[in-house]
């Protein structure tokens, strides 16, 4: 992630703007996972607007990076010149295709709008039994450290304390699922895992066990969606 100099009016705006952000409601369903997401146009509906007002804008760019990989490249711009720059690496699992890439592509951009804007949806489901097979056989997910996410730079450059989980944790069914999901059916090691994870939740991740509930959902939901 890279930044302007100075991000305190970019703060001060989205600051403001997240006070007047709604849930963005589930409209769409997989009918394959039998789960429900909010769509692109939808989430755009939602956060544009409000962002506008507040003197914000976001622009998304596909790139690579030096290793040829595929990324989302974000842009949270403040009309006094100062910005954020998140890159996202589009995970595209088993299938390279074009049509993978444009599925990644869309995935990447409502998940990357929904955690830079700390935006939310309205409702989720617990997973689905097309991982159970998987779940019953992955190890227990292991800690691991990583470096500052968003959400803590941001908070921290704007003079804040960092964002901390809130909430019940996730179940360890739901922390083996997401194990089972990275490793086994999109084939991520444990790098692109929590990767992913934290371009979610906007928050560095040390174990899947520190997932609150709601964040675990959110994950299950955005793994499940890349297997499409």
């Amino acid at each position: 992630m890279t930044m302007s100099n100075e991000i305190n009016e970019l703060a001060t705006a989205l600051a403001k703007a997240q006070g007047e952000f709604s849930a963005v409601p589930k409209s769409s369903v997989n009918p394959f996972f039998k789960s429900k997401y909010a769509p692109l146009p939808e989430v755009m509906a939602a956060a544009i607007p409000i962002l506008s007002k507040n003197g914000l804008s976001i622009s998304q760019f596909i790139g690579v990076d030096q290793e040829g990989r595929d990324l989302l490249t974000t842009y949270l711009m403040h009309t006094s010149g100062q910005y954020i720059v998140q890159d996202m690496r589009l995970h595209l699992g088993k299938d390279d295709t074009s049509q993978a890439l444009g599925s990644s592509v869309t995935y990447a951009r409502r998940y990357q709008i929904l955690s830079v804007c700390g935006m939310v949806q309205d409702e989720d489901d617990d997973g689905n039994a097309s991982t159970q097979s998987s779940l019953q056989s992955a190890p227990k997910p292991m800690p691991r450290a990583s470096a500052p996410t968003l959400g803590e730079s941001v908070a921290k450059a704007a003079g804040k304390p960092s964002a901390k989980p809130q909430g019940n944790l996730a179940t360890e069914k739901m922390t083996r699922m997401i194990w089972a999901i990275a490793h086994k059916s999109l084939n991520w090691d444990d790098l692109q895992q929590y990767e992913a994870i934290e371009s979610i939740v906007s928050r560095k991740v040390e174990s899947l066990e520190s997932l609150t509930f709601d964040e675990a959902k959110a994950v299950i939901e955005h793994l499940q969606s890349l297997q499409e």
